[in-house]
């Protein structure tokens, strides 16, 4: 009888629990970390069921629990880190704060055709974030990227507010073929010539993928490295994100030594080497001009402005963004100006449909100076000519002119040649892609992309008939290209889990680039009206031509991931690709790769370890390729434009040559990611790469066609080097932190092997030379010695070594220099306390060494005695027996010899910015404005270089008549609302 009481007890607590329990309310309110707002649309959800709820206006929320005691709410939200809590009967009220998203972002990884989450990645893969370029004082975001991360080598040519900078990652791998990385923006190909036309302030990462296994699923384009642009989607929020950026500053020459005479040092000058006859020193010693502060201008203005508008839920997600940047360049008649427009969009249409688009809009105008070659006429090299005494501008501020007498130099008037030879260009720039996502079944994803990037690009020239050079007859001329490039891109992918533990990701797809471009050009002479100064009102056509191109790419790809626990990572890819350039029979070409990642922290002998909380090696190897070469050459061909006798005719062009085919680049790479206190992280990468069947432009004889070369595969070129990037915060405190980053790169070149047993070329008028064994890009020029000091004669070193009087071209040898830095690297720190940020990014590259051909004409001794002369000619040179100098007597004249081989290594101050983010308290009493920031920047503030030129950074192996890089002050606003 007892057990039939206890029995009935028993049964009777049980069932009063479980109706206690079928039913319990648990309350709340959701809010965010950043701002303390309350999220609406907050998910909440009863893990294992569909009983859920979302959160009102105010962030409140009310779940009704029926049936158990006790389950796992789950709290989702775009944007948000999710979360889950166990709640009870007892639970009533549970207040949750979600933390942002952003760290995730940070934490994934922008790869080929897809994204990773960081830790996971096989290959060599550097990210820079959107904070690094958004502010940047410049048209373009490639200048932020400078000295960002290791192996990548970013260099201007110009200072020119429109061109853009050239890149390398890990070397050159190629000699006459192309060297530049392939650039994709959100799926599409780009021209690194069309960076002006993206708005920094769009762009959300940006991801260098480096070796084999990062880079070989892109094929025949990826040889060079691949630079992945993502711009921006919308940020989670319960409303529209509203920012409004504006930016004001000026720019300035950024290093500017100035070596050329003034007047009082011009005139002692002449007087010492016997150039004063008839010269009336009491009249000219009253103009003293500096003929740099004549053509760069201090001053030259820059402004910009961005806004942009953002959201995303569960079923949109947008960012549309409007901006209008101005930038006036140093120099005279050098300008820029941009109008774009962006709008990124997805919108989920079903829960097994996604589509969107990546789409933007550009207008520029754009006036630039000449540049690279000298001549008296235009500003930039004229500058370095005219004499001190010679002023530009009339008493009453007016142009000096021939025409009204008070030019008083030699030729014309340096500052008039852009007023009168007005260059305008104009682009039209339209970049689309269409996307569709398709999920027939869980974990599979089908996407088809389709892009169009069509470029309209328009110049005129003008030349005003009253320019004193052009005798009453004026020249026009008009340009006008079009350039559409199409892309098709199918991908389907397949995740997969066997055991919990197996982990398999699985992608196959085909791409297809149509690109094709057409222009033409006109020019006339014979106008006589400076207001009538157009194409149509010449009398005669000078030049005339047009041009019809087009190339096309086929290729078909997959990849294979597999992981084993989060500990063991192996990744496999393979591409096909037929490229029109070349021959149908050796069209395709074939590229893959192997990577492999041990997680060594996820082992339990490390695990133990707390100050280690990062240690991961990786392993990769595999080809890619490189087609970059004129897309025609492949072919024998016939050309036009020949006149015989009044008849239009035809010439052989180029014999052709089908057998050409695609250079391949094998790159090995092994890295080192380590850890250490949750605050010190570590990469060490080496990495080897050999470049075969080079694409060359080899030497032939002028009557075989194609100007004395044609293209072959011959040739082997190796590149090998280490890379460390270190980034650690020193301090990390509630109110303060310290962030500290550095990176160093070397890369070592060499030529294995040139054309038809050919152990060495040498390029004429470049003092360079390809031999086999050396690095590319080394000099092979004559060996200055210096001066004699009992008679002021110049000095040479033979090949022997031995010293000469006597300049032979005989004597040249390979010195050791090259233009081509091996070293190369930046550091950097943040400093973050409360609102206020300091941050100061340096970049460096070491033993770079350039012709600094400018020297040559300052330097003449003699040879271009009426035009003004480096201060050197006046202080340094040779003079009396005794004399120490590197500058021979007068009258004897320079040599191309090392004596103008400078080191061009530098350090530059990159960027210098001091900001300040005004407290949420503050925004929360405004009922209007969620963030504020206020700032002041720096760029290329300080630069420490021997180099004796205007400028140290350039891309090549001679410097002349170079337009100099700027330094921008610059102030900038940043309001959200």
């Amino acid at each position: 009888m007892k057990r039939v009481i206890l029995l009935f007890v028993s049964l009777a607590v049980m069932a009063f629990q479980l109706l206690f329990a079928q039913s319990f309310t648990v309350k709340g309110k959701v809010i965010a970390e950043e701002g303390n707002e309350p999220l609406i649309g907050v998910a909440i959800m009863q893990e294992g069921t569909n009983n859920g709820v979302i959160t009102d206006i105010d962030g409140n929320y009310s779940i009704e629990i029926k049936g158990v005691a006790q389950a796992t709410l789950v709290y989702s939200y775009i944007g948000m880190q999710q979360q889950q809590h166990v709640v009870t009967p007892q639970t009533q009220k549970l207040d949750i704060t979600l933390k942002s998203d952003a760290q995730l972002v940070d934490e994934v990884v922008v790869v080929a055709y897809g994204v990773r989450k960081k830790g996971t990645v096989t290959g060599s893969v550097s990210t820079i974030k959107a904070e690094k370029m958004e502010s940047v004082p410049a048209a373009g975001f490639d200048q932020a990227l400078q000295g960002q991360t290791p192996g990548l080598m970013v260099m201007s040519n110009s200072g020119e507010p429109s061109k853009a900078a050239a890149f390398q990652i890990r070397g050159t791998n190629s000699i006459t073929s192309g060297t530049s990385p392939l650039f994709i923006l959100d799926g599409v190909p780009i021209s690194s010539s069309d960076f002006n036309t993206i708005s920094p302030s769009d762009i959300e990462n940006i991801s260098v993928l480096k070796d084999a296994s990062s880079t070989s699923i892109y094929g025949a384009r990826a040889a060079n490295g691949v630079v992945v642009i993502t711009t921006k989607r919308g940020r989670s929020m319960d409303k529209a994100h509203i920012t409004l950026r504006t930016q004001w500053g000026i720019s300035q020459l950024a290093k500017g030594e100035w070596n050329l005479m003034n007047t009082s040092e011009r005139i002692q000058f002449e007087k010492e080497v016997g150039l004063d006859a008839g010269q009336d020193y009491d009249l000219l010693s009253q103009t003293d001009v500096n003929w740099r502060d004549m053509v760069f201008n201090d001053n030259a203005m820059l402004q910009n402005y961005d806004l942009s508008i953002n959201r995303a839920t569960e079923r949109l997600n947008y960012f549309v963004s409007g901006s209008f940047y101005d930038q006036d360049g140093i120099a005279q008649g050098s300008t820029f100006r941009r109008y774009s427009m962006r709008a990124n969009a997805e919108v989920k249409a079903s829960d097994w449909l996604k589509v969107g688009t990546n789409s933007m809009v550009a207008y520029e105008e754009v006036e630039q100076a000449d540049q690279g070659s000298y001549s008296l006429s235009s500003p930039i090299s004229a500058c370095r000519f005219m004499l001190p005494y010679w002023n530009p501008y009339n008493s009453d501020g007016s142009l000096a002119t021939n025409a009204n007498g008070g030019w008083t130099g030699t030729t014309v008037n340096p500052i008039e040649w852009m007023d009168n030879n007005p260059v305008t260009n104009k682009k039209y720039k339209v970049l689309s892609v269409l996307f569709a996502e398709v999920t027939p079944i869980e974990n599979m994803t089908y996407r088809v992309q389709f892009g169009a990037d069509y470029t309209h690009s328009t110049g005129f020239m003008q030349s005003f008939p009253s320019y004193q050079l052009n005798n009453g007859l004026g020249v026009a001329s008009r340009q006008s290209n079009d350039i559409l490039n199409l892309t098709v891109t199918n991908t389907l992918n397949y995740r997969f889990d066997v055991k919990h533990d197996h982990h398999f990701n699985v992608m196959v797809g085909q791409e297809g680039v149509d690109y094709q471009a057409e222009g033409f050009n006109v020019t006339t002479r014979g106008q006589n009206n400076d207001f009538l100064t157009n194409v149509t009102s010449g009398t005669r056509a000078s030049s005339w031509q047009d041009n019809t191109t087009a190339y096309s790419f086929l290729s078909f790809f997959g990849r294979a991931e597999y992981n084993y626990d989060d500990r063991y990572y192996v990744e496999l890819g393979l591409r096909t690709d037929a490229s029109s350039r070349f021959g149908k029979d050796h069209r395709w070409g074939q590229f893959w790769s192997v990577g492999l990642m041990w997680n060594a922290k996820k082992e339990r002998f490390l695990q133990k370890y707390d100050w280690l909380h990062n240690a991961q090696v990786s392993f990769s190897t595999g080809t890619s390729g490189n087609s970059e070469i004129p897309y025609f050459d492949h072919l024998a061909l016939v050309s036009g434009g020949w006149i015989y006798m009044d008849t239009a005719g035809i010439a052989p062009q180029q014999k052709g040559n089908e057998k050409l085919s695609w250079e391949t680049t094998w790159t090995t790479n092994l890295g080192f990611h380590l850890g250490f206190f949750e605050r010190i992280n570590v990469d060490l990468e080496l990495y080897h790469k050999r470049t075969s069947d080079m694409l060359m432009e080899v030497p032939q004889s002028y009557s075989e066609g194609n100007n004395g070369f044609r293209w072959d595969n011959i040739g082997v070129m190796t590149n090998m080097g280490v890379e460390l990037a270190i980034n650690t915060d020193v301090l990390r405190l509630r109110d303060f932190v310290w962030n500290i980053n550095a990176n160093v790169s070397y890369n070592k070149n060499e030529i294995k092997e040139l054309y038809n047993g050919v152990q060495e070329y040498e390029l004429p008028n470049t003092s360079t030379k390809w031999v086999v064994g050396r690095p590319l890009g080394e000099f092979y020029i004559n060996r200055y010695a210096g001066v004699n000091p009992a008679n002021g004669d110049p000095l040479w070193y033979d090949k022997e070594g031995n010293l000469t009087n006597e300049f032979r071209e005989s004597d040249k040898v390979m010195v050791g220099k090259n233009y081509l830095a091996p070293w190369q690297g930046g550091f950097g720190t943040t400093l973050t306390w409360r609102g206020i940020s300091v941050n100061a990014q340096f970049s460096w590259v070491a033993d770079r060494w350039m012709f600094n051909n400018d020297r040559f004409f300052e330097e003449s001794n003699g040879l271009y005695t009426g035009f003004n002369q480096s201060k050197r000619l006046l202080y340094d040179r040779w003079k009396k027996p005794g004399d120490v100098t590197d500058i021979p007597r007068w009258g004897v004249t320079p040599q191309m010899d090392s004596r103008f081989l400078e080191d061009a290594s530098f350090l530059r101050l990159k960027n210098l910015m001091i900001s300040y983010t005004f407290p949420q308290d503050w925004m929360k009493k405004t009922n209007f404005f969620t963030n504020a920031r206020i700032y002041a920047q720096g760029q290329n503030l300080l630069t420490f270089t021997k180099f004796s030129g205007l400028d140290p950074e350039a891309f090549t192996n001679m410097y002349q008549a170079q337009y100099p890089m700027s330094r921008q002050y610059s102030f900038g606003l940043e309001l959200s609302f």
